[in-house]
């Protein structure tokens, strides 16, 4: 009786783990974009509430001025009394970085991001949270396409 492996077995096993490893990482990969995405999608829903807060804070009611960056009016507000929506729009550790547009005037804004895993999200004064297309998410408004 001989003892031990051939070199034959051992390169098909070798072979077998190579493929499970693929099939693996790439599995893997697929949930880290879906797991980016998710993190955009949060991220917005959180600015959402923030902006009703920012809303309610205000006298008379507004978003503030009109503006059509991210780095302004309300968007640049950090005061946590009024919900402090800025922090909402610095969307870390995620990669490639997400592209973020806003825009408001006194009663309406929308923010809409890019999605790591292609297309895009919006949010809006409505309370509009909804997918859309990658070249949507270009160019300032006020509500979401």
């Amino acid at each position: 009786m001989r003892k031990g492996f051939t070199l034959v077995e051992l390169m098909i096993v070798i072979v077998i783990i190579g493929i499970l490893s693929a099939v693996v990482l790439t599995s893997l990969n697929n949930s880290r974009v879906k797991g980016y995405d998710s993190k955009v999608k949060q991220q917005l829903l959180g600015f959402r509430r923030a902006a009703e807060i920012y809303f309610t804070n205000q006298s008379p009611l507004s978003y503030g001025s009109t503006v059509t960056d991210c780095v302004s009016g309300m968007f640049a507000d950090t005061s946590a009394v009024n919900g402090n929506p800025n922090a909402y729009l610095q969307i870390t550790g995620v990669n490639p970085a997400p592209t973020i547009v806003c825009g408001a005037t006194a009663s309406q804004y929308a923010v809409k991001a890019s999605l790591p895993g292609g297309g895009g999200w919006c949010v809006d004064y409505k309370g509009t949270s909804r997918s859309i297309l990658a070249g949507q998410v270009a160019g300032s408004a006020t509500f979401c396409p």
